[in-house]
């Protein structure tokens, strides 16, 4: 790996992810550039082009030391984390947030997009969204997205990995154990059974065909109704650093209606999402 894209919206839940983005990039040698994406405000002055333009050069100028501003914060988290050495480079843009974090990945050629997430609740996590869950589904590289509450020790020693046994997410499945190999984890791959079938057991048996077994990689078939209990429960009983998933690029509706397991679970957990989106396998 050797770039990550780090965006922030300098919030506190961004200041939490870059500790994450720090300890990857550590351990990966791969440099990160921080992004900061700022909306202009639609001004209507067809009539006076050279006083519309003055006026957005002195805004993105405003925003511009802003930013500036705000770096020496960044390099104060990275001193104090220890990570001085690590090349860490700064990029503001104007736009859309999401558009504008997946065309800088795009142009960076990142092969990771670490970033911060607050959540959401009620209506607003079905219609509105998030940007960290928008970029879980669209982005073309993995992307780790940071809960506002999550502590982190520093270590990355399990991860989960959520499965239906499928040939994309064996995929998947090898650029997670790839992404994090520096940090020795053990991966525990776990299927919920909803329909209290031996099935998914034959399934399981058939995905590992080809995998690099070890004591490194275990499987669980887990019973139950609800795929967010049961995960979450999985999560707090065997103390998980990371869930993994892979993620699916939704039509309108579909992104309305039956937004994505990873989207719905980086709203509510508070353990870091890593999703490996499908189109990208």
């Amino acid at each position: 790996m050797k770039r990550i894209l780090f965006p922030t919206d300098l919030s506190a839940a961004a200041a939490n992810a870059f500790i994450y983005a720090l300890h990857v990039a550590d351990k990966t040698g791969a440099a990160i550039t921080t992004l900061h994406v700022y909306r202009r405000p639609e001004v209507k002055a067809a009539s006076l082009p050279h006083t519309l333009e003055e006026f957005y050069a002195s805004y993105d100028l405003e925003e511009f030391q802003n930013y500036k501003d705000s770096i020496p914060a960044l390099n104060d988290i990275q001193k104090a984390s220890g990570f001085a050495h690590l090349e860490v480079n700064h990029m503001l843009k104007s736009g859309k947030p999401v558009e504008a974090i997946l065309r800088a990945a795009e142009e960076e050629k990142a092969d990771m997009i670490i970033m911060g997430t607050t959540g959401a609740t009620g209506l607003k996590k079905i219609f509105l969204g998030s940007v960290a869950g928008e970029v879980l589904e669209k982005a073309a590289c993995p992307v780790l997205a940071i809960p506002e509450r999550t502590v982190f020790d520093g270590q990355i020693d399990r991860i989960a990995f959520t499965t239906s046994y499928k040939e994309e997410e064996k995929k998947a499945l090898e650029k997670a154990m790839e992404i994090f190999d520096p940090f020795h984890p053990l991966i525990h791959c776990i299927n919920v059974d909803l329909a209290h079938t031996d099935f998914q057991t034959h399934a399981m048996d058939k995905f590992k065909e080809g995998l690099s077994q070890g004591s490194h990689l275990q499987f669980h078939v887990l019973d139950g109704t609800d795929i967010k209990e049961v995960i979450s429960r999985f999560l707090r009983e065997n103390d998980i650093d990371i869930l993994a998933m892979v993620t699916h690029k939704r039509s309108f509706l579909e992104g309305l209606f039956n937004y994505s397991n990873a989207k719905m679970m980086s709203y509510h957990a508070d353990t870091p999402i890593l999703s490996i989106q499908a189109h990208t396998l």
